[in-house]
């Protein structure tokens, strides 16, 4: 398509091309001519390259290995993020599958057959992070002009099953008495005591310096967790008492550390090896944080200061994926309806009517007795029938106290 535009420093009207290119998108091209004729054969030429481009791209491109590429990736990209052993794990990954061949060979069919293989052997998260990595390769080899178009782009992740599993109280027992048995690393019961208790990230929990604990004001501060945002987390007095003990053991600057003081690596062999000693299922080393989270939530604390807590930026992230609502806990609450629907609770002694019963004005009650929903008179109080309520004594007459705001936990 040709556009006709004024150029300001020739004074001018000159001849632009527009043309999807074989990245899909709309590019603009200046062939700088003000012969429209001129202008169309160039255009012409364009189409014929990118055509030739998108059928035959290995003999446009560099040849480049997959290989090559993962590496270049994570030097230049991974490297400088947080999640670089991620990256790095997940590369050896994908360097298995497709390190043989050259970028212009793999195709999108190649990437779902590895898709749905993957899917039959890990979990539908690992497959899609691996997934969106190989996409975000891809999109830099684009960029750096190694092939044309991103075979990735378009393909769907798949969803991801909602994982709730949390460790109930027995449980936690079991696995503490786990990793703290003979034979077990020196690490291991304190990192699992300090992460039910804190709720920080695997990532986190293992980065934790000295300096960032405080025990005066009893807090550890995460230096750039997650997004990059740092945050302060309390501690509780057995949380304090771990962090106390691993005092006496420590080597370098790390709450956490190797034999040379340096901050440990993987401790995913060593949980799971804890797991199943305490005869445990299905126990992953961040369901901790959800345990954590869980019991925040069972125990009160306030949803805002739970999401401050745990380092997310948006609340339904902390009560949806975090918050489990346990069996017995709903068993509980629903208890507490019992009698809702009982039809002989709260009935009027007169046969469902309240006609003609006492206030406090006609049994002589003084206004001085009944001040700012203070009652000073009766020794139980509390709501029937919608209103408050006196009752007098050994009488068990109940007088209905019309207009009269009181809570009953002012009752005296």
């Amino acid at each position: 398509m040709l556009i006709k535009k004024w150029n300001k420093t020739r004074k001018v009207f000159l001849y632009y091309v527009r043309l999807i290119n074989e990245q899909g998108k709309k590019e603009l091209y200046a062939p700088g001519h003000t012969s429209k004729k001129v202008a169309s054969q160039y255009e012409a030429k364009l189409k014929n390259e990118i055509a030739e481009r998108k059928m035959f791209p290995d003999r446009f491109f560099p040849r480049v290995n997959f290989s090559d590429l993962a590496e270049e990736y994570l030097k230049k990209h991974a490297a400088r993020t947080r999640s670089y052993p991620e990256y790095s794990s997940i590369s050896n990954k994908l360097k298995r599958a497709f390190g043989d061949l050259y970028l212009h060979e793999i195709q999108r069919q190649e990437i779902e057959s590895y898709q749905a293989e993957r899917s039959t052997q890990v979990g539908q998260g690992m497959v899609n992070r691996e997934i969106t990595i190989l996409k975000g390769m891809f999109t830099k080899a684009v960029d750096w002009g190694y092939i044309g178009k991103n075979p990735v782009k378009g393909i769907k992740l798949g969803k991801e099953k909602e994982r709730t599993r949390f460790l109930k109280g027995y449980e936690r027992a079991k696995l503490i008495q786990a990793a703290g048995a003979k034979g077990r690393p020196w690490y291991l019961k304190s990192l699992i005591i300090i992460d039910l208790l804190t709720g920080l990230r695997k990532s986190e929990l293992l980065r934790v310096g000295w300096e960032e604990i405080d025990l005066e004001r009893n807090v550890l501060q995460v230096l750039e967790g997650k997004g990059g945002e740092t945050r302060f987390v309390p501690i509780n007095v057995n949380a304090r008492a771990e962090i106390l003990a691993l005092a006496k053991k420590a080597k370098g600057k790390y709450l956490f550390h190797d034999s040379h003081g340096r901050p440990l690596g993987e401790i995913t062999k060593a949980f799971n090896q804890a797991v199943k000693r305490a005869g445990l299922e299905n126990v992953r080393f961040h369901d901790l944080r959800r345990t954590f989270a869980t019991e925040c939530a069972l125990n009160r604390v306030p949803p805002k200061t739970l999401q401050k807590w745990l380092g997310h930026k948006l609340i339904k992230t902390t009560m949806n994926i975090y918050v489990v609502s346990p069996d017995e806990f709903e068993q509980e609450a629903i208890k507490r309806l019992d009698g809702m629907c009982d039809t002989q609770a709260d009935t009027p002694r007169n046969g469902g009517s309240d006609e003609g019963a006492k206030t406090l004005e006609n049994i002589g009650v003084a206004e001085g007795d009944r001040t700012l929903g203070h009652i000073t008179i009766g020794n139980d109080c509390g709501n029937w029938g919608g209103m408050s309520y006196w009752r007098k004594g050994k009488e068990q007459v109940i007088y209905l106290l019309k207009n009269v705001p009181f809570s009953p936990t002012q009752d005296e």
